[in-house]
Formats: C-alpha cells, sequence, structure tokens
C-alpha cells in the first residue's frame, strides 16, 4: 500500500506542477513573444523522445505517466533566455534526461534534480547564450531567436553597479531576464496554489527564502544603499522565488521528514548566496541544489525515528510503554528423568504345605544370558581316491550280556545286524521281528 501511495503522490505532484508552470509559460509569450512555445516544445518534444527510446532499447513498457522528464524539461526552457539557440535545448535535455534519469534507475530514483543539472550544463558548455537577456517587449526571431540583448538586474549587481527598476516592474517581471523566472507575483500564487493543494509542504520554501533573505540583510553586496533596498534587489532580480517554489521540491531529490526538509532549504540557501557571492555564475541556486541533493538520504536517517536527533519524548513515550507491556519470558526448566520401575515377574521359589510359593523378581534379578558361540563353519572336504572296499571279517555274536532295557536290547541289535550276511532272499518281517524279541527278552521286555 505505501508503494501506491508514493506512485500515486507522484503523479499527482508533476500534473500539478504542470499546471502551476502553465500561468508562467502564458505571461512569458506574453512579454518575450511566441518563440517561448517554440523553446518550450522542443524541450518537451526531446525528453519524450529520449524516454521512449530508452524504453525501446531496454525492451520495456512505455510509461505514460511518467511526467517526470516533461516537468524537468519546461522547468529548464523558463530559466533560459528566449533567445537561446535550438540546439542548446535538445543537447543539453537529451544529455540529462539519458545521463542524469535513465541511468540511475529512470523515474523517481534519480539523486539529482533534473531541471538543476540541465541548468548547470549548459551554463558550464554555454555561457554567452545562457545568461543573455532580452528586454521585454522586443522583436525576436522565431526560428533563430536573433534579439536586442542587453544586462541583467543580477549581472548588474554582480559587476558592482545598481539596477535602476521600480518595485512593481520586478514584481511583475516587466525587465531584462529569463523567460519564466521573473514574474514574482505568478510564482508566489502558484506557490500557494500547490501549497492548498498540499503537492509541495511550507517546509522547504520558507527555510530556503528566510536563509537567503537573513544572508543578504547580514552580508550586503549593493554599498550605499540600505540593507533593505539591497535585499529588495537581491531577492526580486534574480531566480530565488522560482528556486523555492518548481526546483526545491521535487520527490525524488528532497527528504521526507519535516524537521529534514527544513535543513535542506537551510542548506540549499546558504550555498545558494555563497555562489552568488563568490561563484563566477549568476545561477548560484543550481550549483547548491546538487550539492545538497547528494546529502538528501542522509538527513532522512538522521530525523528518522532512530536517528540521533529524533523527538526525545516520542521516544521516552514509545519505550514506557514497551516496559510496560513487556512481559518477562519463563524459562522452562528440564524436567528431571524419571527412573523406570522394573518390570517384576513371579517365579516359583519353593513349596510348603504342597503350595508353590513365588517371588517377586526384577528385570536386574534375571541372570544375563550368554551369547553362545557360533560353531566355527565347517570345512569343505576335500575328496578323496575311491579305495577298494574290503570285506570285513564276521564278528562273533556276542552272548547274553542280560539287557533288560529297550536301550541295551536297540545296541545288542545293532551289534547282531552287522554281523549277518544278507542275501536277496525275502524275508518275512513279522517272524523276523518276533524271533528277535523271543531270542533277546527274557521274561521282559
Amino acid at each position: 500500500m505505501s508503494n501506491i501511495n508514493l506512485k500515486d503522490n507522484s503523479h499527482r505532484h508533476y500534473d500539478y506542477m504542470l499546471m502551476a508552470l502553465a500561468p508562467l509559460i502564458i505571461c512569458a509569450c506574453f512579454i518575450y513573444s511566441f518563440r517561448v512555445l517554440l523553446v518550450c516544445g522542443t524541450a518537451l518534444v526531446t525528453a519524450r523522445i529520449v524516454d521512449v527510446g530508452v524504453a525501446v532499447l531496454r525492451k520495456q513498457e512505455i510509461d505514460s505517466s511518467d511526467k517526470s522528464s516533461t516537468v524537468a524539461a519546461l522547468t529548464f526552457s523558463m530559466m533560459l533566455p528566449v533567445s537561446i539557440p535550438l540546439y542548446i535545448v535538445v543537447v543539453t535535455v537529451s544529455l540529462v534526461v539519458l545521463v542524469g534519469k535513465h541511468v540511475f534507475g529512470g523515474k523517481d530514483v534519480y539523486p539529482f534534480s533534473l531541471a538543476a543539472l540541465a541548468m548547470c550544463l549548459a551554463a558550464v558548455n554555454w555561457p554567452g547564450e545562457v545568461f543573455k537577456a532580452v528586454n521585454p517587449l522586443t522583436n525576436v526571431n522565431f526560428w533563430t531567436g536573433a534579439a536586442e540583448s542587453t544586462h541583467s538586474g543580477l549581472s548588474q549587481i554582480k559587476l558592482g553597479g545598481l539596477p535602476y527598476i521600480s518595485t512593481f516592474d520586478l514584481l511583475l517581471g516587466n525587465h531584462a531576464a529569463a523567460m519564466g523566472s521573473a514574474f514574482i507575483l505568478v510564482i508566489i500564487a502558484c506557490g500557494a496554489f500547490l501549497l492548498v493543494s498540499r503537492v509541495i509542504t511550507w517546509h522547504i520554501p520558507v527555510a530556503f527564502l528566510s536563509t537567503c533573505a537573513l544572508f543578504t540583510v547580514a552580508f550586503p553586496r549593493i554599498y550605499g544603499v540600505s540593507r533593505l533596498y539591497s535585499l529588495k534587489y537581491e531577492m526580486l532580480c534574480s531566480a530565488i522565488f522560482f528556486y523555492a517554489v518548481f526546483m526545491l521540491n521535487e520527490p525524488a531529490t528532497t527528504p521526507k521528514n519535516p524537521r529534514a526538509k527544513i535543513v535542506f532549504g537551510v542548506l540549499t540557501g546558504l550555498l545558494t548566496m555563497l555562489f552568488r557571492y563568490y561563484g563566477s555564475y549568476e545561477i548560484g541556486g543550481c550549483f547548491a541544489l546538487l550539492l545538497v541533493n547528494a546529502t538528501e538520504g542522509f538527513w532522512d536517517r538522521l530525523f528518522d525515528e532512530n536517528g540521533i536527533f529524533a523527538d526525545r519524548k516520542s521516544l521516552s513515550c514509545d519505550l514506557d510503554i514497551g516496559v510496560k507491556n513487556h512481559k518477562p519470558v519463563e524459562k522452562k526448566q528440564p524436567k528431571p528423568a524419571t527412573k523406570k520401575k522394573p518390570v517384576q515377574s513371579e517365579k516359583p521359589v519353593e513349596e510348603e504345605n504342597g503350595k508353590k510359593l513365588y517371588k517377586k523378581e526384577t528385570k536386574q534379578d534375571k541372570p544375563v544370558k550368554t551369547a553362545k558361540p557360533k560353531p566355527a563353519p565347517k570345512q569343505a572336504e576335500k575328496p578323496q581316491a575311491k579305495k577298494p572296499a574290503r570285506k570285513a571279517a564276521p564278528r562273533k555274536p556276542k552272548e547274553d550280556l542280560g539287557a533288560t532295557t529297550t536301550l541295551d536290547i536297540i545296541a545288542q541289535a545293532e551289534d547282531t545286524i552287522d554281523q549277518v550276511e544278507f542275501s536277496t532272499q525275502t524275508i518275512d518281517m513279522e517272524e523276523a521281528l518276533r524271533a528277535f524279541e523271543e531270542k533277546y527278552s527274557k521274561g521282559g521286555k
């Protein structure tokens, strides 16, 4: 369920971001001509072609609901001047979507803000075209972007000068700047819309803007004027409000914990001002955002329930509840082994008055039977050569030894039978037995 909710929130975030960017595109078309649509359309089509091409190469289904590349391409376009050549847009968007997004795994898993990465890449490679400002309401060639250029208010401050722009023009964006980052009132209205819709939270924008404002008041760059005067130009001539609403709240690159979001916004604001004061480029917020994006996971872990800066009250309550509800585990003691009762048997011992007496005998009393030794296997007898049979000498019949038992009679009969010479003549068995008994028995069996 949590993964489904995260996906739904991601889709909702990008849908609302597209709706919030629409008023900026309309205002830019009114101030800087319809070439704004050409630049935005080129960036959007390039991002979509790269997404589809990567899906085809990986043999994956084309995700039509993935709008992260579209939002990043439009956000990047709003920070460019209207005179930007189209090839810069195509090359930059292609590299950022391919390397900055799909190399890291695609949707919602890339670590760096795609719009900030695209702006840094374009600024490093084509600084002359990226930082060229065009006066509003001037003629701009639709295809080539040729137009009258001038210094922006932020570049004048960096050179040590003072921009002469009224507060009303600063709020409406009626001065030389990027296509969509100068409309302060429109940006504030879009931010309020996103806050009410609960697409973004107040933690990062408020922390970021407060840090930038405090740094500007503490260390003003414009000399000869009051600190508040310096604060007005530092905040309204640059894209700080645009960063706070459209770039610092991307779901894939920002913390989820509220306190971690505050630290994230403070660090980004501090680094933004340092890059602007001491860096070579005016877009210090993009470089600062990339650096702080690398620490996003660390702040979430730090302010997690088990982190160093976790809420100690909630932790102590949880520990108390856990101790109260904890039941000590009883160790099961092993049962003593029960001795088996010996099986009793009765055995007759002696007789008393003609009755048998029985004594109970246990198994221990019984004599142990010893195993009988097995007889050794008989060796096979070797066949011996047959010898000629010898005729046995006739034995003399033994005289009557006075045998009285049957066994004696049988033994004498065997000796007598050995002395008998057999012939082929038939013998009557009954007469022979009768004669045998009469001869060897004397008055008994």
